[in-house]
């Protein structure tokens, strides 16, 4: 025998052992038990007939010899829309799955809900079942909540139309208002919209909403993107609001946020009010904030905030401001806008500012100066602004005082309460903001009181008169919380 046929031998001998070896690996011990990354695995409210994202679980087998799963399988058998992959094979069953010793597999679970005509969210659950070689038999849960939605692709309101809170409203392809034509938004209406969808108006928007039941536009990505992180929180989920030329947009108790831009507003006629805004919030969004191109614009009672672009752009003509709070903390990238740019020019055009005047407010952020101003080279265009009584973030030289800054407070950072911690919670690695004051906040008590008893009410419907209460700059006014009593 040559020492070619003997090498031969020797290594199918060592293959056969190992052979052996990994068979008797695996155990039928009943004591022997998988272990998984969660008993249950959840989806959010998911819109019916539109497919989940998909969520991920790990199978581990910490045991000291394989385990074999001789099957597993959907208890539903598959009829309750859940979809699964384990190890990398997609099926309803599944057979001879393998998991040696101190190793684990990854579980996807997908869900469609089917449509099931109701009003309110349907609970919707099935068992992932492991059959062990033992005869061992574990289970995970499977729990999803359906809502049916009202889907528009791409459609147009040609006639007065109004959307109510019964059902939510999922947007493809935008949704446009044409000219001649009323959109209304019940209390408590919801509009969905998929990425890039947007809601554009030739004709009217008339959003209703109340301080017990806002008005909600957002992206419609109900999942998360990380483990506590939802997508909601994020920008550029879907486009924005566009007020065309000639259209009108009242919004009342509407929270509009994550868009790749809040509202878009640009007209012909500055001397028409094409914008009324109250009690409202424009929030991280991905451009501008509000955008008010040759508008006539009133806002008041409102949050505008963490804004890439500018929270609140204003190009030529007519905006009024009361009781705003305009706050820049956007959190995702450098290189982000102010919270406050208003100017006489675009382009290499001139764009008469007529009127942007800002009263009660708070403009404030996380740089130096929050408060930009730019005038044309040219005098003889209007360039016209005033604030008064408000808090702000911005340069101010007291030795040659801007006449058009009456009465206002200047952030300092020589003071204990200063940009950030003006407000009661920005907590920037979960994303979330509460940008009513703190109780050391220079902009409390700061109001003109003759303005406020005018809008008696913050926006969380918080009195800011009466009883000797000092009414606070911005859209909320202080309330003592129990930490601090």
């Amino acid at each position: 025998m040559n020492i070619t046929s003997r090498l031969i031998i020797i290594l199918m001998s060592v293959l056969g052992i190992a052979a052996c070896t990994n068979e008797e690996s695996f155990t039928v011990s009943s004591g022997a038990r998988l272990e998984f990354s969660t008993d249950t695995v959840s989806f959010d409210t998911i819109f019916t007939s539109i497919g989940s994202s998909t969520q991920r679980m790990k199978v581990y087998n910490r045991n000291s010899k394989g385990i074999r799963i001789s099957s597993a399988y959907l208890a539903s058998g598959g009829t309750s829309g859940f979809r699964v992959n384990i190890d990398g094979q997609s099926g309803t069953t599944f057979s001879d799955v393998e998991i040696y010793n101190k190793d684990s597999i990854y579980v996807f679970v997908e869900v469609t809900v089917d449509p099931h005509d109701s009003d309110s969210p349907v609970l919707v659950e099935d068992s992932l079942i492991f059959n062990l070689e033992s005869g061992v038999r574990q289970s995970v849960k499977l729990m999803a909540y359906g809502r049916d939605a009202i889907i528009m692709r791409g459609e147009h309101i040609s006639s007065d139309t109004e959307f109510t809170k019964t059902r939510p409203y999922l947007i493809y392809d935008s949704l446009v208002v044409d000219s001649g034509a009323v959109l209304k938004l019940q209390p408590g209406s919801e509009l969905y919209f998929h990425s890039e969808a947007k809601l554009i108006v030739f004709g009217e928007l008339h959003s209703e909403g109340t301080l017990e039941e806002e008005v909600v536009m957002r992206g419609d990505r109900t999942d998360n993107i990380l483990d506590g992180l939802p997508y909601d929180r994020l920008d550029a989920q879907w486009g924005g609001v566009v007020v065309k030329d000639g259209a009108r947009c009242v919004l009342n108790h509407t929270d509009i946020h994550g868009g790749r831009f809040g509202i878009s507003c640009t007209s012909a006629k500055p001397e028409t009010q094409s914008i009324e805004i109250e009690n409202s919030v424009i929030h991280n969004v991905a451009g501008d904030g509000l955008y008010l191109e040759n508008c006539s614009a009133r806002v008041y009672n409102s949050q505008i905030s963490n804004s890439k672009g500018y929270c609140v752009n204003i190009v030529g003509g007519n905006s009024d401001f009361v009781h705003c709070t305009i706050v820049q903390f956007y959190p995702w990238s450098g290189g982000y806008g102010n919270a406050l740019l208003f100017t006489n020019v675009l382009g290499e055009e001139t764009c008469p500012l007529q009127n942007a005047s800002f009263t009660n407010c708070v403009i404030t952020g996380g740089a130096k100066d929050e408060v930009f101003g730019e005038r044309s080279d040219d005098e003889s265009v209007p360039f016209v602004y005033k604030f008064y009584h408000c808090f702000l973030n911005t340069v101010y030289d007291e030795e040659d005082p801007d006449e058009n800054m009456i009465d206002c407070v200047f952030e300092n950072e020589e003071n204990d309460c200063f940009r950030q911690s003006n407000f009661r919670k920005l907590d920037t690695d979960n994303y979330l903001y509460d940008f009513r004051l703190d109780s050391a906040s220079l902009a409390r008590g700061m109001a003109d009181p003759v303005v406020s008893a005018e809008y008696p009410l913050d926006r969380y419907g918080v009195s800011r008169v009466g009883n000797g209460v000092k009414p606070d700059a911005g859209c909320y006014q202080y309330v003592e919380t129990e930490t601090e009593q």
